[in-house]
């Protein structure tokens, strides 16, 4: 009982947020405050840009706040997505940049998220790959042949209450756990996506140090 209270009071006091423009960030001295990084929307398809994109990344290089930034993937030409995520992100980031995400929950090919990882690698920095608890099975060899700079981050929601829930925990090895989509977030307008760091393998640090390897 005491490791879970440990848990969850260590998740509360720090925000793990991912973020899109339906998420408006509406203090970012706040948000710096109170969340260690960002994930943030770049791309969906290859023609989509979040429209909040480039604020996002010029108000995190100001304030020094680490950020991911993802591309949400639709079912086909995900190489072709990947590298447009890159395209559109690489002429912006600057230091505080952490790594690439590729969200994966459109039922896409296991072989074609395979390729779009290995795109990425050649990229030299981090990589997240986000999979759903229920398509585990569907992913299971690509999460584990993923490179070492890449992380396993997992949705499972149980209640989706806004909290974290050690009833509804996610695979061995996962990383990250995206646990609501009904959270609040201190500087960020509305409900919000919250994720906690799970212990199994990487820790904040990594998550926030710049992914850019020589």
């Amino acid at each position: 009982k005491q490791v879970w209270q440990s848990v969850l009071e260590r998740v509360m006091s720090k925000y793990y947020p991912d973020i899109s423009h339906y998420h408006p960030v509406r203090n970012w001295d706040t948000v710096k405050r109170s969340c260690p990084f960002l994930i943030m929307k770049a791309t969906q398809g290859i023609s989509y840009i979040d429209k909040t994109l480039y604020t996002n990344i010029k108000e995190c290089e100001k304030r020094g706040i680490p950020y991911w930034l993802y591309a949400f993937l639709n079912r086909g030409k995900e190489v072709d997505q990947t590298r447009f995520l890159v395209e559109v992100c690489r002429e912006r980031i600057e230091k505080h940049f952490v790594g690439y995400v590729l969200d994966v929950e459109s039922g896409n090919a296991e072989a074609d998220i395979e390729k779009s990882l290995d795109f990425l690698k050649r990229q030299r920095h981090k990589m997240m790959l986000y999979t759903m608890y229920s398509e585990y099975a569907m992913y299971k060899q690509v999460i584990y042949r993923r490179p070492k700079n890449c992380a396993w981050w997992e949705a499972r929601y149980g209640l989706n209450n806004g909290k974290y829930n050690p009833r509804y925990d996610v695979h061995k090895d996962a990383e990250l756990q995206q646990f609501t989509s009904n959270g609040f977030c201190p500087g960020i307008s509305g409900r919000v996506d919250l994720n906690r760091i799970t212990d199994q393998g990487k820790s904040e640090r990594w998550f926030r140090d710049s992914g850019k390897r020589n």
